[in-house]
């Protein structure tokens, strides 16, 4: 037997030995008597023998057919037995994920955002790896990841989840030497730090909005770094001015360590994606982990923006 619909043949027949009759089954089982004499039919030339023996009155099984049911009996059983574990797993999630995120994102708010997720599913282990460059997602053996920018792999499948709002900022330091910007072409007169890697939009240019109106500025930085936390912390000590994401700016403006350069204006939100290899069908733990995400990682940027964490 080869085709999807044996199990279910096998199971009809032992409900016909079971019943003692055709009828009495096709009532048990909600069918047709027709129909259900189709099905044992097809069933027994897949075999190549009659299984069930009938006359006017009586109905008995053949040979082959007790042979067949005491093995049927033991499909059946192990059938079940998969069905019910399978269907625990769904209700209790299991296995290992490989998780890749953007750094900074994967600090401050995805790190968060999977340590509740363990929470709610104890059985499943997991490891995050944080990395700015491109990477071969497929390749090394990701099973989904939280990117800025658009994909640099073809055979992933993205889905936009949330903004990120990031602000110009200074030290005051660097304000004392150079005069503050009043308008965004004066931005060409102070030292541009940026993102190295040259697929983030943090690179070398700015957008800025105001109005409906658009600037869109080009900078030679004098240093780049890997990672925003590190455009901070040369930012504080005067290094440059840069832009930084709304729920680090926020809290180093209030305390006076950062200056925010032209607020009237404002950068466009940068997107962030999650991103899965482009399969049919998910693992159940991966469908239900980007769903987890899908809500999580907006909620946790709210947070950091109000300062609430």
């Amino acid at each position: 037997m080869t085709n999807l619909n044996d199990l279910q043949q096998v199971r009809e027949f032992v409900q016909i030995a079971d019943s003692g009759s055709i009828s009495a089954a096709a009532k048990i089982l909600g069918m047709a008597q027709p129909t259900l004499s189709r099905h044992l039919a097809a069933l027994e030339t897949q075999i190549g023998a009659p299984l069930i023996r009938r006359d006017t009155h009586t109905m008995s099984v053949t040979e082959a057919g007790r042979i067949l049911l005491a093995d049927a009996r033991e499909l059946l059983a192990l059938a079940d037995r998969l069905g019910k574990r399978l269907h625990g797993e769904r209700r209790e999630l299991r296995g290992h994920l490989r998780i890749v995120s953007v750094v900074d994102v994967g600090q401050w708010i995805v790190s968060r955002v999977l340590s509740r997720f363990r929470k709610l599913h104890p059985q499943v282990t997991m490891e995050l790896h944080l990395i700015n460059r491109p990477t071969k997602f497929v390749k090394e053996g990701f099973d989904c990841g939280v990117m800025v920018g658009g994909p640099t792999d073809r055979r992933v499948t993205t889905k936009k989840v949330a903004e990120l709002n990031r602000r110009l900022v200074a030290a005051p330091s660097l304000l004392a030497e150079h005069a503050a910007p009043q308008r965004p072409a004066d931005l060409s007169r102070l030292p541009w730090l940026g993102i190295l890697q040259p697929h983030f939009y943090a690179r070398d240019r700015v957008d800025l909005v105001r109005k409906g109106k658009v600037v869109k500025l080009k900078f030679a930085p004098v240093m780049l770094l890997d990672t925003v936390t590190a455009l901070r912390e040369a930012v504080i000590e005067g290094a440059g001015f840069t832009s930084v994401p709304e729920w680090m700016a926020s809290r180093d403006i209030a305390a006076g360590r950062l200056v925010q350069l032209l607020p009237d204006w404002h950068i466009e939100p940068v997107d962030l994606h999650l991103a899965h290899a482009s399969h049919e069908q998910l693992p159940e733990r991966v469908r239900t982990l980007l769903e987890y995400l899908a809500a999580g990682i907006p909620e946790e940027i709210h947070k950091l923006d109000l300062g609430d964490r």
